[in-house]
Order: C-alpha cells, then structure tokens, then sequence
C-alpha cells in the first residue's frame, strides 16, 4: 500500500521566486523521511491584476 502527502511550494507576491538550492533542500528533506517524488502540479494565480503568484503542488509517495 502506498501513502502519499502533497506539500505546496509558492513563489511570487512577497514570497520570493523558486531557488533551486531551497528547492534541492526540499526534496532531500522529505527523501530523508522516506519520500519519493511522484509528481508536481503548477498553478498561477493573478493578484490584484497586476501581481503573479505561482504554486507547485508537490507530491510524494512512500510504502506503508
């Protein structure tokens, strides 16, 4: 049986843009704890018409 989590990850709109050394922490963070990476899901959102925020749904899986 598999157990899955999905974590966002946002950038834009006073939450800064995506690095890849934080996102290579992130990955390695959650494959410590015995996650693999399944897939990510991106999304944009317009703020206020002028700002962009983006989010990547992150999803990992693990055996139970």
């Amino acid at each position: 049986m598999k157990q899955y989590i999905v974590r966002p990850v946002t950038t834009g709109f006073f939450s800064g843009t995506l690095n890849e050394i934080k996102l290579e922490a992130f990955l390695n963070e959650h494959a410590a704890q015995g996650w693999k990476f399944v897939k990510s899901i991106h999304e944009t959102k317009k703020i206020l018409g002028i700002f962009a925020r983006e989010a990547h749904f992150v999803i990992f899986e693990r055996d139970v």
